[in-house]
């Protein structure tokens, strides 16, 4: 329970829009809003023919831009001076704090705050994830902790303090993310060159199912595979009655683990004995490494390295998302190139420790995202 007042957003935020005709002949630099607190990203700009919107919303520093139709998951943002004078269609409505009564920096880390997004979609309108809608209205109408003036500013100044420490790490972490994934493929490149083993999918990874048979009183563990490279993560525990009629497959340790969905973008993990007995859906497809002829802790480098993403874009058509869906007899029948076992081997001493780091930044992501929540909440609860 805060021990701040609780009263609604729009005691210290107006609506504030600078809307502007559209003519056919100027360009407009446009933006957009990324969820879950991430701010503002530009898009490519447009001609004024190019746009079914009459008017567009002008940006300026300092306000802050919600998106109607994603602000249940934290497409909110204050806008940073280099995006004053870009352009937001309607369906994103600005607001500005009131002289004296919000600090907007406050209000920033408001809307990047989870409980505050639980707010909001409770109360968006239509059906469906797509079609929900949050009113410039319904932002004001928000009750939030809110303490006076001089108490924003200093929640606002201790959270900028800490939580820049904290983006200061992640960026470190994302240069190191970068350099593994740079070097891991240095290494698949350098373990290829010269080899003239040559094979299809299917003579060194063979798919092998183990459907479960679900019972409704047992508790069960079901894993996820990151995109990128970032490996396996597990979800909370389920009963088996939650599981209803979703298809279920039993994990073994050394399984290599592709998401059908989104293998083209390196959903692809390696399970380890920490995976033992947890389950997967049926969109997780399960591979054993054929003896004699492929090193597991190797081909988890080699497909998600740019060489091995080729090969599952060869099988995954369609254009994007969903939609580019692995096909798993097209898979088996892509042609690969592999150095001989003794190689591999060798060579995954070394990717070991360049896939682990690559895991652990990820992981580490997760912890950093816990934490800026804990401080939030910290905030808002009043205790920081």
């Amino acid at each position: 329970m805060s021990r701040y007042p609780i009263r609604a957003l729009g005691e210290v935020l107006d609506v504030d829009i600078d809307e502007v005709p559209v003519v056919p002949d100027e360009t407009y630099k446009i933006s957009g809003v990324y969820g879950f607190g991430k701010g503002l990203f530009g898009r490519s700009p447009i001609k004024g023919s190019e746009t079914s919107y009459a008017k567009l919303h002008r940006i300026h520093p300092g306000t802050l831009v919600m998106s109607r139709l994603k602000a249940f998951e934290g497409a909110l943002a204050v806008v940073p001076e280099e995006f004053g004078g870009w352009f937001l269609s309607p369906e994103f409505p600005t607001f500005r704090p009131r002289e004296g009564l919000g600090d907007i920096r406050y209000v920033k880390y408001l809307c990047a705050w989870p409980d505050f997004w639980r707010k909001l979609s409770g109360e968006s309108k239509g059906l469906g994830a797509r079609r929900e809608r949050v009113s410039a209205g319904r932002l004001l109408s928000v009750e939030v902790p809110l303490p006076d003036i001089d108490e924003q500013h200093r929640i606002a100044n201790r959270l900028d303090s800490s939580l820049s420490k904290l983006e200061q790490v992640g960026n470190f972490r994302s240069q190191s993310h970068r350099l593994s994934a740079a070097i891991k493929e240095s290494l698949i490149a350098d373990s290829l060159r010269g080899s003239t083993f040559r094979y299809v999918v299917d003579d060194v990874i063979k798919l092998q199912r183990r459907p479960v048979d679900v019972a409704e009183s047992e508790i069960y563990r079901e894993i996820g595979v990151r995109s990128f490279g970032k490996g396996i993560f597990h979800k909370p525990p389920v009963a088996g009655l939650e599981l209803d009629a979703k298809r279920v497959f039993w994990i073994k340790s050394d399984d290599l683990v592709f998401s059908n969905v989104f293998a083209w973008e390196g959903a692809v993990g390696v399970a380890s004995q920490a995976e033992e007995g947890m389950i997967g859906s049926h969109r997780f497809m399960t591979y054993r490494a054929e003896p004699g002829v492929g090193d597991i802790r190797y081909l988890i480098s080699y497909f998600t390295s740019s060489v091995g993403l080729e090969i599952i874009r060869r099988s995954s058509p369609g254009s994007a998302g969903r939609n580019k869906t692995l096909g798993i007899k097209s898979f088996a029948q892509q042609e690969i190139n592999l150095p001989e076992l003794s190689v591999q081997k060798k060579m995954s001493r070394i990717l070991d420790g360049v896939q682990d780091s690559i895991a652990c930044a990820s992981k580490a992501d997760e912890h950093a995202a816990a934490l800026k929540t804990s401080l939030l909440n910290a905030a808002f609860n009043g205790i920081l």
